[in-house]
């Protein structure tokens, strides 16, 4: 691993104050794109969840389903989704910042962290430079910023998939236990912001601390332990919650039903639409389940996994074809004209922002893999960067071809860009050293 320059070397403070520019820079692209574009809009979906519980629980009535409470006037205890980003909202709430504008810019100082965060993986990586380069790309890359602007839980989730980076990083240089259990707490909030990133406890730790040599079995035992209760520590107060408020054993969310059945159905596995998610379908369920919209949101996750497995055994045949669709549509290999069409109906995106997105998706995911190989060259572990796409897949194939599905992932592939372009720098740097000094 390249080694980190003292914090008092000119090259450090030159590094300081290359990421305090770009971490301006990063934040006047993401205010310029709330103020211009976001501004005064009215949001729906989950992003109306998010805005709208975030000022219920600063006005004390705790973790409640906001759409049954403001359409409908009852109180349903709800954990549709982890409490990470509502608790983020609320905090600005309570102090009056009530306001989706508000809360989108608070996003963003959320999204500008991640920039700082990037930039440190990056020179942890390869040094400053490559540092730099890192949140270089991160600050503009729309991929990023425009979930700072749609108030999704992606926000913070991206932060934390770039501390589990940060920390997998500083630990494989020097593995300590303290440095294990930040490691753990890194992990612990992004599944407290997305439940499907509890998953890197297997996906990033386990391989981190087994493929780490020199170490004796019993000291990787230890760390990984560390890792792991660190997780179960800080995720344990929200699952214990949950398990008081719900007829039915709930940990993280009651997502994960829903999520399901509004891919498993003839919209979703036949027709233009294959891959991608159908509201009707689960409001076809409800009406069939004769539950009424207060019901207890666990016995509703149930019902909804439930007609979703038995829609999935009865169309195994289809899988193989659907599941196709959906990486199909989070890479945008398959439908992309019709996906950027629904990133901007139905994700809400401009566009503008729509395509922007795409395009230089497919810049940084060419040069990721340039990345990659020059990582592997170099004797630097890869495998931790890959998890993130690897995480990303495997939710796109669990359950539909969403972009949002994808953000967990954005930041490694920014990183292993990065290593591309500073890779192409030196090169460039090299040969023109080469044809000054030559006669």
């Amino acid at each position: 691993m390249t080694k980190v320059e003292p914090t008092d070397s000119p090259g450090s403070t030159r590094f300081w104050v290359g990421v305090i520019v770009v971490a301006l820079v990063a934040l006047v692209v993401r205010v310029a794109y709330i103020w211009f574009w976001r501004r005064g809009l009215t949001v729906g979906g989950d992003s109306r969840y998010y805005h709208e519980g975030a000022n219920l629980l600063a006005e004390g009535k705790g973790f409640i389903d906001p759409l049954s409470f403001l359409d409908a006037g009852t109180t349903v205890p709800a954990a549709d989704h982890p409490p990470m980003y509502t608790v983020y909202l609320a905090a600005f709430s309570v102090v009056g910042l009530t306001s989706a504008t508000a809360h989108m810019l608070a996003s963003a100082g959320i999204g500008v962290l991640t920039v700082v965060i990037t930039g440190l993986v990056g020179r942890a990586l390869g040094g400053p430079r490559l540092g730099l380069v890192a949140a270089a790309l991160a600050a503009v890359y729309p991929n990023l910023w425009a979930y700072d602007g749609a108030l999704e839980s992606e926000t913070i989730a991206q932060l934390a998939v770039a501390l589990c980076l940060l920390t997998a990083y500083v630990w494989w240089r020097a593995p300590t236990p303290s440095r294990a259990v930040l490691l753990g707490a890194a992990v612990a909030l992004g599944a407290l912001t997305r439940a499907e990133m509890v998953l890197l406890t297997v996906l990033l730790v386990v391989p981190l601390v087994s493929f780490r040599s020199g170490m004796p079995r019993r000291d990787r035992f230890r760390h990984l332990m560390a890792a792991w209760i660190a997780v179960a520590l800080l995720i344990a107060p929200w699952c214990i919650y949950n398990l008081t408020r719900f007829e039915r054993p709930t940990l993280l969310s009651t997502g994960f039903g829903v999520a399901l059945d509004s891919s498993s159905c003839d919209d979703a596995y036949y027709g233009p639409f294959t891959g991608y998610w159908s509201r009707s379908c689960v409001l076809a369920v409800v009406d069939r389940s004769g539950l009424a919209d207060t019901a207890d949101r666990s016995v509703l996750e149930a019902v909804h996994r439930d007609n979703a497995t038995e829609y999935i055994r009865g169309h195994m045949s289809r899988l193989p074809i659907v599941t196709l669709a959906r990486v199909g549509r989070v890479t945008g290999l398959w439908q992309l004209r019709q996906q950027a069409a629904l990133d901007n109906f139905v994700g809400g995106r401009e566009r503008w922002v729509a395509w922007s997105a795409w395009w230089t998706f497919f810049a940084v995911a060419i040069l990721s893999i340039a990345g990659a190989v020059v990582l592997r060259q170099r004797g630097i572990p890869v495998f931790p960067l890959l998890s993130l796409p690897v995480l990303a897949l495997i939710t796109t194939v669990v359950f539909f071809g969403l972009v949002r599905y994808r953000a967990i992932a954005e930041v490694s592939l920014v990183l292993l860009a990065a290593v591309a372009v500073d890779a192409a720098i030196t090169v460039l740097t090299e040969r023109r050293s080469r044809s000054v000094a030559s006669p």
